[in-house]
């Protein structure tokens, strides 16, 4: 009886212990357990035993292929793959490596001739129907001949900004600022030191069919030791274009300076990208050093036919006017209507040709001139980084003036002169030639070789001259931060009309600058120049340097 109850005590307490057991909650597992969320008021358990990550099965449940995975390899580059929505550990793609910011090309060089924002000579860059997106591309820079020497560049589009610039100047050879001692032939010179200030300002703003650009320049000198070259030089350019269809331009353009007896120190022809081979000969007066105050205005209108990306049609007219204040200068007004057409053959090559009428009328009617000119217009590119850019003409020159003749030794004694003054008519002509080659080295370098020869206005003294000018220019970057400039040349001025000698003038110059932090920017130059004036003998050589810092607050700012 005794070994009854004993058992049934046991299977009674086992009942018990599997009843207890039945109610304890189940064991969590590692990782979250689907349709059981963790109560805000109690702290999610934390589980530090180890888990073991499942691999992710593709959708299929099969293994990824090779091709599949190098998708996903490519995707995981590419910032324009979408990831999957269904993918929670997905990276998102690395940002693309930004590009880094295009160097503006040096002035002058090829690269700076083929951007698609620069405002071609030869009309606007319009694609008709007909052309496909390869031939966008112009050709190579054409001579134009468009500009004077006080808008000698293309302009570009500039967002509105100002700059102001001082600087220190010591020269020597200063001409005309003393006064020449009884019985001397040669013109006195002397060297001073001189303080100058410069402001600046230019911009371009474009619309839908309308654009209009400024630029003004404003710079006074002061020499201690010569006053005759204190003064303010100012140079103001305005344009404006107007587009009244996609194949249809018309460009106006106002150009005006006023130059004191300093502006001879000034010589835009060794400006970077400045070539003596597109500048408007004809309507460009030549400064020489016995000028003490010159100004200069000058009116074009031109209209832009693009029949195509091939072929376009320019027509121009202008007035232009110079005034003198120098000893015995003259000064002159005229006319001058031109047109040309250009045609791109090849990818390589444009060809043209042009004609362009030009008249002179010198003050007090001391000389009145007409030439027509008629000439090629050849340009082709050698590769990527040089192109050969020339004009290949003739000038007819017709000259009316007056001329002193000598008087027969028996009249002059009865009326007490050796001289007279007649009317002289002359018929002349001259070659018209531009040329200019321009290679890029590579690594901001350029270079440049420039030849001119045509019809100019002369310098005041001589009146309707031949004018030949050449020119060379080097322009570099220098450890990344330094910009140097060099360039040299000659310009000789020969009469059509009087019978006098030649003007020439040598010179050569050196500039370095530097750009520094908040907008600053740091210059050094060096300038040469060496006279031959007819009636001038023995002209000392000028010898000029120059160094000035200057300050903007950036494209875009007025304020």
């Amino acid at each position: 009886m005794r070994v009854f109850w004993l058992r049934a005590a046991s299977f009674l307490a086992c009942l018990c212990i599997m009843r207890a057991f039945a109610q304890l909650p189940p064991t969590p597992q590692p990782g979250p357990q689907p349709g059981l969320q963790p109560s805000k008021d109690e702290p999610a358990q934390t589980d530090n035993g180890p888990r073991v990550v499942q691999p992710r099965v593709l959708p299929g449940d099969r293994p990824p292929t090779a091709e599949e995975l190098r998708q996903k390899q490519i995707d995981a580059f590419d910032p324009l793959a979408k990831k999957p929505d269904d993918d929670p550990d997905a990276s998102p793609a690395p940002a693309p490596l930004a590009k880094p910011a295009a160097q503006t090309p040096l002035p002058g060089s090829v690269a700076e001739s083929n951007q698609a924002n620069a405002l071609r000579t030869e009309g606007p860059q319009v694609i008709g129907s007909d052309d496909s997106i390869e031939q966008q591309y112009n050709g190579p820079a054409v001579l134009s001949r468009s500009y004077t020497l006080t808008r000698p560049t293309v302009p570009k589009q500039v967002r509105w900004s100002w700059t102001v610039s001082a600087g220190q100047t010591y020269a020597s050879g200063l001409i005309g600022a003393a006064p020449a001692a009884a019985g001397q032939t040669a013109l006195p010179s002397v060297a001073s030191f001189g303080t100058t200030a410069s402001f600046a300002f230019q911009g371009r703003h474009l619309w839908k069919r309308d654009e209009i650009g400024a630029t003004y320049s404003a710079g006074y000198n002061d020499y201690t030791g010569a006053q005759g070259y204190s003064g303010l030089n100012q140079i103001l350019n305005l344009d404006y274009g107007h587009a009244f269809s996609r194949h249809l331009q018309l460009n106006v353009v106002e150009s005006g300076s006023i130059l004191t007896q300093s502006g001879t120190l000034l010589n835009p022809v060794t400006d970077p990208g400045v070539s003596v081979a597109n500048i408007n000969l004809a309507a460009s007066p030549t400064i020489q050093a016995l000028d003490l105050t010159t100004r200069q205005s000058t009116t074009q209108v031109s209209l832009t036919w693009q029949k195509s990306a091939r072929l376009s049609f320019n027509y121009s007219a202008g007035l232009f006017g110079v005034d003198r204040t120098g000893p015995q200068l003259y000064g002159d007004s005229g006319f001058q209507g031109q047109t040309d057409v250009n045609y791109r053959i090849t990818r390589k090559t444009t060809i043209g040709v042009y004609y362009s009428y030009v008249s002179y009328v010198f003050s007090h009617h001391f000389a009145d001139s007409d030439t027509n000119t008629v000439g090629l217009i050849y340009s082709h590119s050698l590769g990527r980084s040089a192109q050969l850019r020339t004009r290949l003409g003739i000038s007819r020159i017709e000259n009316l003036g007056l001329t002193q003749v000598p008087i027969n030794p028996v009249i002059a004694v009865l009326i007490g002169q050796p001289f007279g003054i007649v009317d002289s008519y002359n018929l002349s002509y001259t070659s018209d030639i531009s040329a200019q080659f321009v290679k890029d080295f590579g690594e901001r370098r350029t270079a440049s070789i420039s030849y001119a020869h045509g019809v100019s206005p002369g310098n005041g003294s001589i009146l309707t001259a031949t004018q030949e000018s050449f020119g060379a220019s080097f322009n570099t970057s220098l450890f990344r931060h330094f910009n140097l400039a060099l360039a040299l040349g000659q310009t000789t001025l020969s009469a059509t009309l009087q019978t006098i000698g030649k003007n020439t003038s040598d010179y050569a110059t050196v500039s370095l600058s530097r750009m520094l932090r908040y907008n600053v920017s740091a210059n050094l130059a060096f300038s040469y120049r060496k006279y031959q004036i007819v009636g001038a003998e023995a002209v000392a050589p000028q010898w000029v340097i120059s160094s000035g810092v200057s300050w903007g607050p950036g494209e875009g700012k007025l304020w």
